[in-house]
């Protein structure tokens, strides 16, 4: 656009402004009169052609907003260029606000409203009254004649007279029916009504309650399913004087019970229950017929469900797809449902184990378990379609069919939360384990060694070497005792099978038995010659993994059977070193079984003893164990971290406390120069933090980096913003410190975190307190010009993020020198759209009025900030930038390829495409409509004045 086409700069820049809706809601220019109340502008932007539906980013038009706020003026004239009385709201860029269109809320109801229903919802009359005499001129259209019953049903509950007059006054009054579906008035009060007195002064007034529409749906059915009343009042009361509960439409056949259960009313249900309605009821068409509990099952509502039950409704029947009204409840995975249905007497079985095989093959664990509980009787089909799944939870699908496969009369009254007189039927013949074993899937020899367990394979003589070793291995893993006996009992256990080894760590059975403590299975295997010194692919043995396990008697027996307490693995860890690295507590009594062995001060190749160990998994227990037998509390790593470092790291106190109570010093450096503050606070150990404090801890070291403690909870961000008050207030800052040292730098380039602007805000404050206004500014200027550059680099770091949050608070301290004003100002506006954070466009509206030449900077590889945002998404800050001259229909280079900005949009942001185009063509027709009528422009600068921006 050039120069010449307008009078002056204030009028291009007023036409810009508000013809690219640079505002929160997206509003078009017409929106913006309608706000200002500007009728005059209206009316030109109307003559002139300009769309009167246009929709904002609420989904909003204007009429919606002249509703809002009550303007008839303007809604009339807006009325007379055809605005639309029944729009419903529908926001226009839902794909990028996460906006579902089709959402409603927890009633039922949409939650978007058109004009009509937002000037009926006001307390005045006369705005409803105008859209009501436009909806019923000559020009009405039968199509919204639905909307307008609801609406006078509306007015009819609120007693608006002079509503109901217009109405009349067309010809509509409380006798009407619907035109096309012959629905009386009654039922679109009774879907209105929330409350029961508007209901009966119809009624009163003559209103047939047993009346049908076309449909052959009752009032009582219309306030059943989908009124607003949630009482059941308006139920009631229609139930008293007349409707017929057991009326049936004529699409369905659905009962009003129906209807009730079908729009999730339970008060509504119970009312018709109690008034005598069939709990059987079904609806049929066709060949679909399913009764009111498979309905409700469906939707997996418990208390309808049992409000069903508790009246008498049949779970034992079968729907036109021979599914029960469990199997719709498993197929929703209403878990609640089925078990109400099951305690309701629900015959697990009488169909024919349809639901017991959907819940397995949906992988619905809990559901299963309710019917192996309830009695169902589980066969071989189910144990092959639990073994077909391919998901985490087959192997407990499957061990739970086996495991009630397995039970015997006897023994059945045993199994855990099982009905005492169930008894479960054995369908299961045999499996061949080594046809099975050739399967090369895992689940496949998990599953043998399951059925092996469970006494259910065959044919285990003639398993080869590998695969008798394999299953051992598995029935170790998972505590299958009886299937290792049986495996070890088929003889001939050779090297082969005593030295299979399973990924990720190189373990034999004798391994895995003894991780798991299972010293049965460890006995048995060493008896059979598994080697307790075997060590697995880091060294371990066997006694290293029984004392990570924790335990005692495992481990004591490992050393009664000559395991060595002195052995180390690779990483040079003793099986102390490993039972007291484990996040449960200690058994004391393992670790005096392996001390009398072994030093307990001894490091593995880290540097590591057994008190670093238990300080990092806050064993207070062992902590205090170790340390009376004598282990150094202050040992060195090999980064020269001692106890008290690792127990700051994670927050330990009770370990810290009982540390400093055997000599711990608090203030010994690592070897980057760390205290055990530092460690804390940067790890965000808050509680740590001020125990050291309390303790005696120096806030003012420095580690090599020359950052305090103070510094490094600034940096790391994880620290809460009362432990950095705590800090600030206990640490002698040195405020003339060297840029990398200094804490405003510190502050700007720390970690994204909730509170990185807070603490940024907190640190400027202390130094305007410190060395006053004048100076602290002084000094922050000095430090802008190579921090910010700094800033914004480490914005593309993952661990930093988007800048947004702390720009705000260094604008105040921007550099004189226009050059370099100029040039901060613009990196910011790049790292705020290329990392985002700017939401609304404020930060960037801002940015912009501290030097609007950044507008038409040019960005390396030919990019236009038009051009950029499109690039990463962002609406709003185009918006602004459209707002102050640029061009949507500029050009910017992309891979050595000149595209508009339209392409860049396709792109790279097709989420966005809508939107913008509908910003581009509002523009080309506001641009059109100026030039045809310049008076329009002045009038631009009124509903959008230049100091909008301020």
């Amino acid at each position: 656009m050039t120069a010449s086409m307008w009078s002056n700069q204030e009028e291009i820049d007023a036409f810009w402004r508000a013809s690219v809706c640079d505002n929160p809601s997206g509003d078009s220019v017409l929106h913006l009169a309608v706000r200002k109340e500007d009728t005059e502008l209206a009316r030109h932007l109307l003559d002139a052609g300009y769309p009167v539906d246009s929709v904002n980013d609420d989904g909003k038009t204007p009429l919606h907003l002249a509703a809002e706020l009550g303007l008839v003026s303007v809604s009339s004239l807006m009325l007379l260029h055809g605005a639309d009385i029944f729009a419903h709201s529908s926001p226009s860029n839902d794909e990028d606000q996460g906006v579902n269109r089709d959402s409603t809320s927890n009633d039922g109801y949409n939650s978007s409203s058109s004009p009509l229903e937002v000037a009926m919802d006001q307390d005045t009359d006369e705005l409803p009254i105008l859209f009501i005499k436009h909806a019923l001129s000559a020009r009405f259209d039968p199509s919204q004649e639905y909307t307008l019953l609801q609406a006078m049903a509306k007015a009819f509950i609120s007693e608006k007279q002079d509503v109901l007059e217009a109405f009349r006054h067309s010809g509509w009054d409380i006798d009407r029916n619907h035109s096309s579906y012959q629905r009386p008035f009654l039922h679109y009060v009774c879907e209105e009504a929330e409350q029961v007195d508007s209901v009966k002064r119809l009624i009163d007034s003559g209103a047939d309650v047993t009346k049908l529409d076309m449909a052959g749906c009752s009032a009582l059915q219309i306030a059943s399913q989908i009124g607003r009343c949630l009482n059941g009042s308006v139920v009631k009361h229609l139930i008293d004087t007349g409707a017929k509960i057991n009326t049936k439409d004529r699409y369905w056949r659905a009962t009003p019970l129906i209807a009730a259960v079908q729009g999730k009313r339970l008060a509504n249900a119970r009312a018709l229950l109690e008034a005598g309605s069939d709990p059987n009821a079904a609806v049929k068409r066709g060949d679909i017929c399913r009764t009111v509990l498979h309905l409700a099952a469906q939707d997996g509502i418990p208390q309808m469900v049992k409000l069903l039950l508790d009246f008498g409704a049949n779970p034992n029947v079968l729907d036109e797809l021979n599914g029960s009204p469990a199997r719709w409840a498993i197929r929703n995975n209403h878990i609640e449902a089925v078990r109400i249905l099951l305690e309701g007497k629900l015959d697990p079985n009488f169909d024919k184990g349809h639901s017991m095989q959907m819940a397995i093959e949906m992988q619905r664990l809990e559901i299963v378990e309710l019917f192996i509980k309830h009695g169902a009787t589980v066969e071989a089909t189910m144990i092959h379609v639990a073994r077909s799944s391919n998901k985490d939870s087959s192997m407990r699908l499957l061990e739970m069919c086996i495991q009630n496969l397995a039970l015997s009369d006897e023994d059945i009254s045993n199994r855990d939360g099982a009905d005492q007189n169930v008894k479960v039927e054995l369908h299961l013949g045999k499996f061949d384990i080594p046809s099975m074993m050739r399967a090369d899937m895992s689940d496949d020899y998990r599953l043998c060694a399951l059925l092996i367990e469970h006494d259910h394979g065959e044919n285990l003589a003639i398993l080869h070497d590998f695969a008798r070793g394999l299953l051992i291995c598995i029935c170790a893993e998972r505590g299958f005792n009886k299937a290792v006996t049986r495996l070890l009992e088929l003889g001939h256990i050779n090297k082969t099978i005593r030295s299979y080894r399973v990924k990720p760590f190189g373990w034999t059975a004798l391994h895995l038995a003894a991780y798991n403590g299972n010293m049965t299975l460890v006995n048995n295997l060493s008896s059979n010659g598994w080697d307790l010194a075997d060590e697995d692919d880091l060294g371990r043995t066997a006694i290293h993994l029984a004392a990570y396990h924790g335990s005692f008697e495992l481990v004591q027996r490992l050393l009664a059977l000559y395991s060595n307490a002195e052995h180390r693995d690779k990483d040079g860890q003793t099986p102390l070193h490993y039972a007291v690295s484990s996040d449960s507590q200690v058994d004391i009594r393992v670790l005096e079984c392996l001390v009398a062995g072994c030093d307990v001060s001894k490091a593995n190749v880290s540097g590591h003893t057994a008190l670093h160990r238990a300080t990092l998994f806050n064993l207070i227990d062992a902590v205090t164990w170790l340390l009376e037998k004598g282990s150094n509390v202050s040992a060195k790593d090999a980064f020269s971290n001692t106890p008290l470092h690792i127990a700051a790291s994670f927050n330990g106190v009770p370990v810290i406390e009982r540390l400093l109570s055997y000599g711990a010093q608090l203030n010994t450096p690592a070897i980057d120069g760390r205290t055990p503050l530092h460690c804390a606070s940067q790890a965000g150990a808050d509680n740590a933090v001020i125990a050291l404090l309390d303790a005696g801890a120096d806030p003012n070291k420095i580690d090599s980096r020359g950052h305090t403690v103070l510094a490094t909870a600034i940096y790391w961000g994880k620290c809460k913003p009362s432990i950095i008050d705590t800090l600030l207030e206990r640490t002698e800052i040195d405020w003339n410190a060297p840029r990398a040292r200094h804490l405003v730098f510190i502050a700007s380039l720390a970690v994204k975190s909730p509170n990185r602007a807070s603490v940024l805000e907190n640190v400027i404050q202390a130094l305007h307190t410190s060395l006053g206004e004048k100076k602290a500014s002084r000094i922050i200027k000095r430090l802008m010009p190579e921090m910010v550059p700094e800033i914004l680099v480490s914005a593309d770091g993952s661990d930093r993020g988007s800048p947004a949050d702390i720009i705000p608070s260094l604008l105040d301290f921007l550099p004189e020198n226009k050059e370099t004003r100029h040039l901060l100002l613009f990196h910011m506006l790049v790292a705020i759209i290329k990392h985002g954070g700017d939401d609304d466009g404020d930060l960037t509206r801002r940015l912009l009025h501290l030097d609007d030449s950044n507008v038409s900077q040019m960005i390396p590889e030919n990019w236009g900030f038009q051009g950029l945002c499109c690039r990463y998404g962002r609406l709003k800050q185009l918006r602004v930038f459209l707002g102050r001259g640029l061009n949507p229909r500029g050009k910017s280079m992309v891979d050595g390829v000149m595209c508009t900005t339209g392409d860049i949009v396709r792109q790279f942001s097709p989420n966005m495409s809508t939107s913008f185009q509908c910003l581009a063509d509002g523009l080309d027709l506001l641009r059109d409509i100026c030039l045809k009528d310049p008076s329009i422009i002045p009038m631009l600068r009124r509903i959008y004045p230049l100091s909008g921006l301020e």
